[in-house]
């Protein structure tokens, strides 16, 4: 099983409280379960590529960040200038499936 890594304490806490979270990042994966360390067993599926910040704002409310311009200033600081999916991770055990 691949892990994922969860560095931004926000998103990381989101997943954790609500057992769910999205997420981007600058790498195309496919659907598949991951391991996340200190979460557990997840699911991680591909939800669509994304070219500009307003294509987020309907998944902000389960990024853990608090606005979209929050959001994608994260994102340019990962991806610099890469293409960007959006992913949406699950806890694995029923909850956000």
């Amino acid at each position: 099983m691949n892990k994922m890594e969860f560095r931004v304490r926000c998103v990381r806490g989101c997943l954790l409280r609500h057992g769910r979270v999205y997420t981007a990042r600058g790498y195309d994966m496919a659907a598949a379960y991951v391991w996340v360390d200190g979460v557990g067993r997840c699911f991680r599926r591909q939800v669509a590529e994304v070219s500009c910040k307003e294509d987020l704002q309907a998944f902000v409310r389960w990024s853990g960040f608090s606005s979209v311009d929050e959001w994608w200033r994260v994102i340019q600081g990962f991806c610099a200038g890469r293409r960007v999916w959006l992913y949406y991770v699950f806890i694995r055990n029923g909850v956000g499936e």
